[in-house]
C-alpha cells in the first residue's frame, strides 16, 4: 500500500462523507541539494459555496497534493482530523522506509559476493520504494563501453538485453552527470529517452513507457560504477523527492558493497599470489638444492674420458630420466626407454634442426657456448618434468664443455692438416710415392671443393665451420681427402685414381649444399703433378661466383666461362647492364613473347625450325617476331657483335636474376 492509498483509505472512514481527489505536482519536481532543509508538509483550507475543501500538500514524499471536498460541513474539525492522519501516515511510510534500509544493510552490505549483492540489490531496493512496479541495476563494463543490466524486476529475460552507451537514455545521462532524474509522466519519460540508438528504440517500444521514474547514480568518491532505476507503471503514480533520497542511500550502499567486495576479491588473488610465489620459491629452492647435489655426481660422470654417448647412458640410468639429445654436428643419443615419434616428410626424427619441437608434449633444454645453441635435449612434459629439467640444466654445461675440449682437439688438426695442404701446395714430392698424412695419399686425379662461410656467429664461428665440414665429408663418396678451415670457408681436397670417381663424388656434395644452402665451388680435375694452389683459387672464385647468383650448390670452375670477367662486379650492376640492353622489348605491350622468342632462337643456335617447334608457333610468326624485336632495339642478330650482345644478356638475366626454385639440376651448372 502507498502513501496515498494509505491517507485515502483513512480519510473515507469519516463520518462526512469526504470526496478526496490528488494531483501531481505541477511541473517537473526538483532535485534537491543534499544540505538543503527538508521541506514541511503544507496544509490549507477555504470554503466553496457551502462545501469545506481542505488540502494537504505531501509532494515531497508522494509527488502529490491530497484535496478533500466535506459536503456542507464546517472545515474546522475536519482539518484537525485530516492533518492527523496525514501526519501519521507520512511517519509510517519513513518508518517502513527506515526498516527497509536496515533489511538492506543486513543483506547487501554483509555480502562480499558481487553477485549475490546483484541477485539482493533490486529485491531490497523495491522494499524501501514500496510504490515501485519495477527496477534495474546496471553496472558499466569497460571492454565493451556499455551500462548493462545485472539485475532486474518486473521484466522479462530479454531486458538483459537492452545495454545503453553513457549519455544515452536516461541511464546513460544519468551516468555520465552523476546527477539522479526525477520523472512523473510518461511525456518526460518518453522525452528522456529521445536519443536512443535504434536497436534499443525498437526494444523500449516493445517494452512500454512508464508513469514515474527515478533513476539515481551509483558512485564513489572518485567512480561512478552504474546507475539504480525504479519505475511504476500505474495510472497517477508519482514520486516524490524523498524517494530520490531514499534512493540515493541505497545507491551509497550498494557502492560500498562493491568496493568491499572489490577489495576482499583484490585481498584473495594477493593472498593466492602470495602463496603461489612462496610455493614457486621453495620449488626452485628444491631444485637448487637437488642441482647443487646433482652437479658434484654429474661431474664424476665426464671427468671420465669417454665418448659423450657413454656419459649420457649414464646419466639416463642413474637419474631414472629418458631424453633425445642432438647437436650441430650431427651428434645424437637417445635414451632406451625414449619412445621417438614416426618420421615423416616434414618432420624428420634425430636431427638438430627443431623438429622435435613441434610435439607439444615435449620440453627443451638448449645447450649453449656463449649465446649460440649448439645441441638440446628433447624430455616429455609431466609430473617429472621438473626433476628432470634440473638435472639436464646441470648435464648442458657439462656437454657445452665436451663440445668445447673437442672443438679446440680439432681445432689443433685442422691447423696440422693446413699447414700440410700449404707444403703440399710448395712440394708435393713430400707425399710422394704412396705416402700416407692424415689418411690422405696423392693419386692421379685430384679436386678441390670449397664451401663459403656464411656468417651464423662470431663467437663460435669454429663451431658451425667444424660441422659443415663434417657435413660435407659424410656426403662424400671419396674417403681419400685432405680437409681443414678457413675463416672463409672449409676446404676439400680429394684423390682418386679416376675422373670418373671425382665426377661421382661432386654430385651428392651438390645435393648436400643445395639442401643446406651452401655457395660452393670446385675447382678443374687435375691429373700429377697437381698444382694445388691454382685449384684452391679456382673453387674459391667459382664459390664467389655462385654467392653473386644468391644460389645455394655447386658451380665447377670449367662452367664459369664469361663470369669470371664480372666477379668484381655487384650482381645488382650486372643485371643493370643486362636490363639496359633489352629495355627496348621490355617496354611493349608483348614484350615478354618478343623476348622469349628472341632468347629461344639464340639457344637453338639460330635455328629458325627448332626455334619456332620449340615455341610451338609457325617459322612465319618466328620471323616477325625477330624482325619487330630487332627493330626496337635496332639491332641486327646476324650481326656478330649484336648476337654476342644479346646472346651476353640472356645469359646475364638468367643467370643473376630471381632465384631458381629449390633443387639442383645438375651439379656443375647451378
Amino acid at each position: 500500500m502507498t502513501i496515498m492509498d494509505e491517507i485515502e483509505s483513512s480519510l473515507l472512514l469519516l463520518s462526512s462523507r469526504p470526496l478526496v481527489s490528488w494531483r501531481r505536482a505541477s511541473g517537473r519536481p526538483t532535485i534537491p541539494d543534499t544540505d538543503a532543509s527538508e521541506p514541511t508538509i503544507t496544509f490549507s483550507h477555504r470554503r466553496d459555496e457551502d462545501d469545506a475543501i481542505l488540502t494537504a500538500d505531501i509532494s515531497y514524499f508522494a509527488g502529490a497534493v491530497c484535496e478533500v471536498r466535506i459536503p456542507g460541513a464546517h472545515y474546522e474539525t475536519v482539518f484537525a482530523r485530516l492533518q492527523k492522519i496525514v501526519l501519521s501516515a507520512v511517519i509510517r511510510f519513513q518508518n517502513r522506509a527506515v526498516r527497509a534500509m536496515n533489511a538492506i544493510n543486513r543483506n547487501v552490505l554483509d555480502s562480499l559476493d558481487p553477485n549475490e549483492i546483484n541477485v539482493n540489490a533490486i529485491e531490497q531496493t523495491l522494499s524501501v520504494i514500496a510504490e515501485s512496479d519495477a527496477g534495474v541495476l546496471r553496472l558499466y563494463d569497460e571492454a565493451s563501453g556499455l551500462l548493462i543490466p545485472v539485475s532486474q524486476v518486473g521484466f522479462d529475460d530479454d531486458y538483459y538485453n537492452y545495454r545503453v552507451t553513457p549519455q544515452e537514455s536516461i541511464a546513460g545521462s544519468v551516468f555520465s552527470t552523476g546527477t539522479p532524474v526525477l520523472l512523473n509522466s510518461p511525456e518526460d519519460i518518453r522525452d528522456a529517452h529521445a536519443n536512443l540508438r535504434a536497436p534499443n528504440v525498437r526494444f523500449l517500444s516493445e517494452q512500454g513507457i512508464s508513469h514515474s521514474l527515478i533513476c539515481v547514480p551509483i558512485k564513489t568518491d572518485t567512480t561512478t560504477l552504474g546507475t539504480l532505476t525504479v519505475m511504476s507503471f500505474r495510472p497517477g503514480s508519482a514520486y516524490g523527492e524523498f524517494s530520490v533520497s531514499l534512493l540515493e542511500a541505497v545507491a551509497t550502499q550498494l557502492a560500498i558493497a562493491y568496493r568491499k567486495s572489490q577489495a576482499y576479491e583484490l585481498a584473495v588473488r594477493s593472498n593466492e599470489s602470495i602463496n603461489r610465489m612462496r610455493l614457486e620459491i621453495e620449488r626452485r629452492n628444491a631444485e637448487l638444492a637437488r642441482s647443487l647435489s646433482a652437479h658434484d655426481d654429474i661431474l664424476s660422470i665426464f671427468t671420465r674420458h669417454r665418448p659423450l654417448g657413454e656419459h649420457l647412458e649414464e646419466i639416463a640410468t642413474h637419474y631414472g630420466i629418458d631424453f633425445h639429445y642432438a647437436d650441430i654436428f650431427g651428434t645424437t643419443f637417445v635414451s632406451r626407454a625414449w619412445k621417438e615419434p614416426k618420421a615423416t616428410e616434414d618432420m624428420p626424427v634425430g636431427l638438430f634442426d627443431g623438429s622435435l619441437s613441434q610435439r607439444e608434449d615435449l620440453s627443451v633444454q638448449p645447450v649453449r657456448v656463449a649465446d649460440d645453441v649448439v645441441g638440446s635435449f628433447h624430455f616429455e612434459r609431466g609430473d617429472n618434468a621438473s626433476y628432470s629439467a634440473a638435472i639436464l640444466g646441470v648435464v648442458s654445461a657439462f656437454v657445452a664443455l665436451e663440445i668445447v675440449r673437442s672443438a679446440s682437439q680439432d681445432d689443433i688438426l685442422n691447423s696440422k692438416r693446413r699447414k700440410h695442404f700449404e707444403a703440399l701446395g710448395r712440394d708435393d714430392l713430400v707425399t710422394s710415392g704412396g705416402a700416407v698424412r692424415f689418411g690422405f695419399q696423392i693419386k692421379k686425379y685430384c679436386q678441390i671443393i670449397f664451401v663459403r662461410h656464411e656468417q651464423e656467429s662470431a663467437q663460435n664461428q669454429s663451431l658451425f665451420l667444424q660441422r659443415t665440414l663434417q657435413q660435407a665429408l659424410r656426403a662424400a663418396t671419396i674417403q681419400n681427402q685432405l680437409s681443414f678451415y678457413t675463416d672463409e670457408g672449409v676446404f676439400l681436397l680429394f684423390c682418386a685414381a679416376t675422373e670418373e670417381a671425382l665426377r661421382k663424388n661432386l654430385e651428392p656434395i651438390g645435393d648436400k649444399a643445395t639442401a643446406e644452402g651452401w655457395r660452393c665451388g670446385a675447382s678443374l680435375m687435375q691429373s700429377a703433378p697437381h698444382r694445388y694452389p691454382e685449384a684452391a683459387n679456382q673453387a674459391v672464385e667459382a664459390a664467389h661466383l655462385m654467392s653473386m647468383r644468391h644460389r645455394a650448390g655447386i658451380l665447377v670452375h670449367s662452367e664459369t666461362g664469361i663470369d669470371r670477367l664480372l666477379r668484381k662486379q655487384s650482381a645488382a650492376d650486372i643485371l643493370e647492364f643486362a636490363d639496359q640492353i633489352l629495355a627496348p622489348i621490355e617496354k611493349e605491350a608483348n614484350g615478354d613473347a618478343l623476348l622469349r622468342t628472341l632468347e629461344i632462337y639464340i639457344e637453338s643456335g639460330k635455328s629458325a625450325s627448332k626455334a619456332a617447334a620449340s615455341l610451338g608457333i609457325h617459322t612465319n610468326t618466328l620471323y616477325q617476331r625477330l624482325q619487330r624485336a630487332q627493330h626496337l632495339m635496332g639491332k641486327d642478330i646476324d650481326n656478330k657483335d649484336d648476337y654476342l650482345l644479346l646472346s651476353l644478356a640472356f645469359h646475364l638475366k638468367s643467370t643473376y636474376g630471381s632465384q631458381q626454385p629449390a633443387g639442383r639440376s645438375k651439379a656443375a651448372s647451378a
